[in-house]
């Protein structure tokens, strides 16, 4: 099946308002494996999730960052419906148990999906169109980081829009 029908069709099954649970499922995946990888070295690991040739949902491979920005080469040969990216290591210095706004407009500016995995092993999935983010799972779910403190930044929401982000990145 030619690349432009996979990215009608891709578009089409999983809009951005509603999470295909296969795509959950890669984002997941992908992002357990990494968490490991993203805490010892660090840094961020970024990349996509798309359909194949074949119709099959796949992620892309990691691309590493640096501690707090990753920037993944978009892949000619998916239909991209997706981001994906670690926050890294634990850090007092950094608030990454939430996406942050730049996360979103990343993921709006091509009308995709975005999932991020935190040190505290939480789970996000943003809603690029929407600009909403909320949590597919909390604190444990995937890999925690060594040394991870909880609360260290305050109550964390389920949900966020793109100025409550903003809000609560500036407090």
């Amino acid at each position: 099946m030619p690349l432009r029908y996979l990215i009608l069709a891709a578009l089409l099954a999983t809009p951005a308002t509603a999470q295909n649970a296969e795509e959950v499922a890669v984002a997941r995946a992908v992002l357990a494996s990494l968490q490991d990888l993203s805490f010892r070295k660090r840094r961020e690991y970024c990349g996509f999730i798309g359909y194949n040739s074949d119709a099959k949902l796949e992620a892309t491979p990691a691309t590493g960052g640096t501690q707090a920005t990753c920037s993944a080469a978009f892949p000619d040969d998916l239909a991209v419906v997706a981001s994906y990216h670690t926050h890294g290591a634990f850090d007092e210095g950094y608030f990454n148990e939430i996406p942050s706004d730049i996360d979103m407009e990343s993921d709006a500016e091509f009308l995709l999906n975005g999932y991020v995995s935190t040190p505290g092993g939480r789970l996000w999935y943003i809603d690029g169109r929407a600009l909403v983010a909320h949590q597919i799972c909390g604190l444990g779910c995937l890999p925690v980081a060594p040394g991870f403190a909880k609360g260290l930044n305050g109550e964390i929401a389920e949900r966020y829009t793109f100025d409550e982000l903003v809000q609560k990145l500036a407090d």
